[in-house]
């Protein structure tokens, strides 16, 4: 057995879960918005999910773990390393491996 000195990026299981989410977002209807929209814009979207019954994706109550979802759905959504929503996780107290192993995985 060969041993290697780099350690492997390791997540929780809830931060797995988060990232299956996100995938699913990503596929499904979008990583979401979760910007105050204006008063018009608001009546305007609850209107649109009262018709259709489709709601948007909330944010995560923790904030670590809603950095993470954003960053997932993101890359996956655009094929490429969601570049300006990786310094929040490193401020989140993810390692530079985590975030590039996340950003590896939501690309293919």
């Amino acid at each position: 057995m060969i041993q290697t000195s780099i350690a492997e990026p390791m997540l929780s299981k809830l931060e797995w879960k988060v990232i299956s989410l996100a995938f699913n977002e990503a596929t499904e209807c979008g990583c979401g918005s979760f910007e105050e929209p204006s008063r018009l814009g608001g009546a305007v979207r609850r209107a649109f999910n009262w018709i259709t019954g489709i709601e948007p994706s909330r944010p995560l109550a923790d904030p670590k773990l809603e950095s993470l979802r954003r960053f997932a759905c993101e890359t996956r959504r655009h094929g490429r390393p969601a570049k300006d929503l990786a310094p929040a996780l490193i401020e989140h107290g993810f390692s530079a491996g985590q975030v590039q192993a996340v950003a590896l995985l939501s690309t293919h």
